[in-house]
């Protein structure tokens, strides 16, 4: 439907940003599948919105380890895409703790746990519906439906996938927040990693997320933790550097993502 389809943009590092009214204040923030709280703000809202503060807490890393303080405060009201929520708690912390650069903050799927969402980076489109697809709509072959993950509690929102990188099963984590791809050294060759101003990256490295196979370059290579207790490490961070490329229909309605390829 016309009225289920909003336009996003798309910052430098290709995180998608929606609009959003915090106290009837129209503030743009970036839809971030990785973020576990719902909604988290930035200190570079300070001045912008009125809000009330609560309480200081520990920011921590997905491992547990200590990240920084962050402030719990309440605000009046929250409107997205029409959804409007009264008396919000959020997180406010200092921007600098995910980016070099500034943002104003991050919605998560938290608000739309009985919806469906479908992002279009291409096209920078967003679509928000209540209904679920039907199945007669996912009779092209060029659809790729996978089931979720179910996380812990504190992860619940996030998504995790079970695939193949370069042969081997692991969890991919999918995270339009960031705007880079990171990969665990254990799942590489040493002919895989080749170093570039001081950073290690990847040669072309393969994907299968069912019968969803796509090749990625350059993705960074670091040791990730996230503290999950599932069959198979997560050794895969799918950001928005690759996921642009794709249109990812996220159905929290039914429990399932559809990858709709060309």
């Amino acid at each position: 439907m016309p009225n289920e389809i909003h336009p996003i943009k798309l910052a430098l590092n290709n995180i998608p940003l929606v609009t959003v009214k915090i106290n009837e204040t129209p503030i743009e923030i970036f839809f971030d599948t990785g973020n576990s709280h719902g909604l988290g703000l930035t200190t570079d809202i300070e001045g912008k919105i009125v809000y009330k503060f609560i309480k200081t807490i520990r920011s921590t890393w997905p491992d547990g380890t200590y990240r920084g303080e962050s402030r719990i405060i309440t605000i009046s009201s929250l409107d997205v895409f029409g959804d409007v929520h009264k008396n919000v708690e959020v997180v406010l912390s200092d921007w600098k703790m995910y980016s070099s650069l500034r943002f104003n903050g991050m919605l998560g799927l938290k608000y739309f746990r009985n919806k469906r969402v479908t992002l279009d980076y291409k096209n920078k489109k967003i679509a928000v519906s209540e209904n679920p697809l039907f199945n007669t709509a996912l009779q092209n072959s060029h659809d790729v439906i996978v089931a979720p993950l179910n996380p812990p509690e504190r992860h619940r929102d996030l998504i995790y996938l079970i695939g193949k990188v370069n042969g081997q099963e692991t969890v991919i984590y999918l995270d339009t927040g960031s705007s880079a791809s990171f990969i665990d050294p254990r799942m590489l060759d040493k002919n895989d990693i080749i170093r570039e101003n001081r950073q290690s990256i990847t040669k072309d490295i393969k994907f299968s997320i069912n019968s969803f196979d796509f090749v990625v370059s350059r993705m960074r290579v670091k040791e990730l933790r996230r503290g999950m207790n599932f069959k198979y490490p997560v050794h895969a961070r799918l950001g928005s550097d690759v996921l642009k490329d794709f249109l990812i229909t996220i159905d929290k309605i039914t429990n399932r993502i559809i990858f709709h390829k060309d």
